[in-house]
């Protein structure tokens, strides 16, 4: 009878620890949302925008598709930014149905930024950049619109969103 009492209070304190621990790496009200995680989206995403408001604007609508992507996979296995994953997922599923829809088909690929990327037509660029600025600004208003808690960890991503909407001109 001893021995199953110190065997039950030994897995009760290492469950005990497990989930003590676990509260830690997460500090957004047990969501799965943390500092961390934002700051490895912003990471990511920041130089991959960068980028992308710098190649010629040909080839933006592909280049802004694959980080938006990218950003919304990191985003993937964590149930407390499914808002933010969904946000993201759409700029850049719709981004990716344009360039496929509207691919210039005699302009060279290039690289830049670790992107491979295609070039539009000239004459979907109004459109792109239209496009572009509604799915970035819904994204924007989707990462505003959250819990207070979401809002918290979602915010700095939004306001990177917001930062690049107007990189695509009409």
């Amino acid at each position: 009878m001893v021995k199953t009492r110190n065997v039950l209070s030994g897995a009760v304190f290492a469950a005990l620890a497990a989930f003590g621990g676990a509260g830690n790496a997460q500090d957004g009200d047990g969501m799965g949302l943390s500092d961390t995680q934002t700051n490895r989206v912003l990471s990511q995403m920041a130089p991959g925008l960068e980028t992308c408001a710098g190649v010629e604007i040909a080839y933006r609508p592909d280049c802004f598709q694959q980080v938006y992507r990218s950003g919304a996979r990191l985003l993937s296995n964590n149930a407390g930014y499914w808002e933010a994953e969904v946000a993201l997922t759409r700029v850049g599923r719709n981004l990716y149905n344009f360039v496929r829809a509207n691919g210039d088909s005699s302009a060279d690929r290039i690289r830049e930024g670790g992107f491979r990327l295609k070039a539009v037509t000239a004459s979907s660029l109004p459109e792109a950049g239209a496009l572009y600025r509604d799915n970035a600004a819904k994204a924007e208003d989707i990462l505003r619109s959250g819990s207070a808690a979401e809002t918290k960890y979602f915010e700095p991503i939004a306001e990177l969103v917001g930062k690049y909407k107007d990189a695509i001109p009409q």
